[in-house]
């Protein structure tokens, strides 16, 4: 057997011991308590060095490695958490609008039926925008309440969004819901935010 050859089957013998085959990769952040499992079809994208972790960002379709870096530019599902410390997001039903209008760039319309995440409370919007993308986002709280910032709400926002086009909209929300399928939003006992 060629030294080559020889690599290769040493290297998958390491990869079926550690389940690196056959088994589905999970993104993991243990700060905002996220486990997901990457979704078929879907690359991940790694956190730059200077950026802080605030979950994941899966490139859609058949995207080179380079389009990890073009994030706004193709078809994309984000998860992001972060803090619920200001009031404009402090309530899910201002937190949806909230997404709306400053991230996906327009009003909440009706998202498309069934997007949720299951145990939680949850609510979905759709805005489609004048240059021919689509969002889709789905957002929930989750966490123990700040009693510095109010004790009425969870500590944690998460926004789970697609950014699609309507040509790809079938094929990219059956990933997005395989994605809400298999998400889990368990936040850690509350410790006080560090800057980010």
């Amino acid at each position: 057997m060629s030294s080559i050859a020889q690599t290769i089957a040493i290297l998958n013998f390491f990869l079926l011991l550690s389940g690196g085959i056959g088994r589905q990769q999970v993104y993991r952040n243990d700060e905002f308590g996220i486990p997901v499992p990457i979704p078929e079809g879907a690359q991940l994208c790694s956190i730059p060095e200077d950026e802080h972790d605030h979950g994941p960002f899966f490139v859609l379709g058949n995207a080179e490695p380079a389009a990890c870096n073009d994030k706004p530019d193709g078809r994309y599902i984000a998860v992001f958490a972060g803090y619920n410390a200001v009031d404009d997001t402090k309530r899910l039903s201002d937190f949806l609008r909230w997404e709306c209008v400053e991230i996906g760039g327009g009003h909440c319309s009706a998202a498309p039926d069934g997007l949720r995440i299951a145990g939680m409370k949850t609510m979905a919007g759709r805005v489609n925008r004048n240059d021919g993308w689509m969002e889709v986002c789905v957002v929930t709280q989750a966490g123990k309440a700040d009693p510095n910032f109010d004790a009425s709400v969870p500590s944690i926002n998460y926004d789970l969004r697609l950014h699609t086009t309507g040509s790809h909209v079938d094929e990219d929300l059956r990933t997005f819901r395989s994605v809400l399928k298999t998400v889990e939003l368990s936040p850690p006992a509350w410790n006080t935010p560090a800057e980010h």
